[in-house]
């Protein structure tokens, strides 16, 4: 009965979450209607410069929490693997932007997937294949209604012009995929999950990419449905808790990373805030840099 209660309570929280992300989800598309565009923007950033850039600043408290080191020579070459990742990282982007760019869609979407299907409790080879359909799901979602905006973004940085239709083919196949996936473990009976729900999201999602600019529909789906979440977790894992003097404890053990990125992001914004394509080319660029190493560690802590 113990377990029983455990588990209805467990999803009382996953509910009530939920249902807050819907409504902040709706609250800051709302805004679209009272701001314009460049207003949007300037709102995009800012999420992004905080619960954006703050939900992959503790990575090194992580590797330590969950390799049980303490010792500062442990610290230290943690934070020179992780550097040395960020620096290759700009090096691929240098020297061969394509694939980098390819390489940087592919991982974000399975750390997207990986990301919102933490709770899936499911042992299956197809498990890194269902993480990137699912999240190439959603990118691509995001650059086929918004493909007046992507197409010169992806041709400033990789000198390739992509056709709308391209957006559409990898939609659909990534959706396939994602299916047929899910619908395998239920034939199977290894997941027992509310797949409606995830359509719904699904179709919230869309709204969202179709009713608002690029910048800030990618910035309402990165804060709202995947920082704020792996925020959540990685407090949970941390401290045990989630409530205001753990949120504390780990801002302050993330806060110098943070700010050494805020500055550095907030310093290419006033350089280049009068040329937005080129600002948002540049913004890939960083949030690749960063992205990589906290991939690693996220699918590093999610399988221990």
């Amino acid at each position: 009965m113990l377990i029983f209660s455990i588990l209805e309570k467990k999803q009382q929280n996953i509910n009530t979450f939920s249902s807050f992300m819907i409504v902040s989800t709706f609250f800051l598309l709302w805004i679209t209607v009272l701001f314009d565009v460049k207003t949007e923007s300037i709102f995009s950033y800012f999420l992004i410069f905080t619960f954006g850039i703050l939900h992959g600043s503790n990575d090194l408290k992580l590797i330590q929490k969950s390799s049980s080191f303490t010792k500062r020579s442990f610290f230290l070459t943690a934070l020179g693997s992780y550097l040395v990742v960020i620096a290759l990282t700009v090096l691929f982007f240098s020297f061969v932007p394509s694939l980098a760019l390819l390489f940087f869609i592919v991982a974000s979407s399975y750390h997207f997937g990986e990301q919102h299907w933490a709770s899936l409790n499911v042992k299956s080879t197809l498990l890194t294949i269902f993480y990137t359909s699912y999240g190439l799901v959603i990118f691509f979602l995001l650059f086929y209604v918004n493909e007046q905006e992507v197409t010169p973004i992806i041709e400033k940085i990789t000198g390739v012009l992509i056709k709308q239709e391209y957006y559409l083919y990898t939609l659909i196949g990534s959706f396939a995929f994602f299916i047929g996936i899910y619908s395998w473990w239920t034939f199977k009976k290894q997941v027992q999950g509310n797949f409606i729900k995830e359509l719904f999201f699904l179709l919230v999602f869309f709204i969202v990419f179709k009713t608002a600019s690029l910048l800030w529909a990618f910035s309402i789906y990165f804060v709202v449905w995947h920082s704020i979440p792996s925020l959540k977790d990685q407090i949970q894992f941390l401290y045990g808790t989630v409530n205001k003097r753990s949120f504390l404890q780990y801002l302050k053990t993330s806060f110098l990373y943070w700010m050494i990125s805020m500055a550095g992001l907030g310093l290419l914004y006033y350089f280049f805030q009068d040329k937005e394509g080129l600002f948002l080319s540049i913004m890939i660029y960083f949030l690749a840099a960063i992205t990589f190493p906290h991939v690693i560690v996220m699918t590093r802590l999610n399988r221990n």
